[in-house]
Formats: structure tokens, sequence, C-alpha cells
């Protein structure tokens, strides 16, 4: 908790939303990297998530996460990663993805 208090109107700006993901698979040649296709209820963008080492594809598939929807997109590895999935982390080795309590609509927005 090292970071500086933020304003409300600073914290709306970063879009949150549940995504299901519909197909996930080794970056070839990384140990950690997994490339994730994930549908907002319509509109599909990919994440690129440095999770590979504690999680296989299949743990992702069908499941719904919650990511951030409107980081800048950015390059990995020549692959570009529109989104990000959020998770709670204790170490490189406790990194536990956020995911929905009950059943949402892939796209519901989290506030």
């Amino acid at each position: 908790m090292s970071q500086p208090e933020i304003d409300i109107t600073e914290f709306k700006r970063v879009e949150m939303r549940v995504g299901k993901v519909v197909k996930a698979e080794r970056v070839p040649a990384t140990d950690r990297l997994l490339r994730l296709e994930v549908d907002f209820g319509g509109q599909k963008k990919q994440a690129i998530t440095g999770l590979g080492h504690l999680y296989g594809p299949e743990h992702f598939e069908g499941k719904l996460y919650v990511f951030v929807t409107n980081l800048k997109p950015r390059k990995v590895r020549g692959l570009v990663s529109e989104c990000m999935i959020l998770a709670a982390m204790t170490s490189e080795e406790k990194i536990i993805p956020i995911a929905p309590e009950a059943e949402i609509e892939p796209g519901a927005g989290v506030q």
C-alpha cells in the first residue's frame, strides 16, 4: 500500500470488465507468457499475460475473469496485448487471477 491516494475521478478512468476467455495458448519459446483471446460481450481483445509459470492455458479457457480494458495496446514478443487480467499477488509463486463470484455476462462492468 505504498501508492499515493487518488481521487475517485482518477479511479473511474480505469475501465474494468468481465471477460470470458475463449482461447488460451502458450506463446512459443517462452516459459511465462500466455496469449488469451477474451470475449467482452461481442467485442474480442487479446491479452498477453505472464502467468504461464503458474497456470497452463487450460486453466483459463471458458472461464470468466476481470480485465482492465482501456489500456493502450502494447507489444509483447511481437504480439499486441489489448487488455490486462487482474490478479491478487503475494509473491511470484502466488498470483491468483480475479474472477467473479457468480456467473455474469461477458462485458459486464466492474465498479
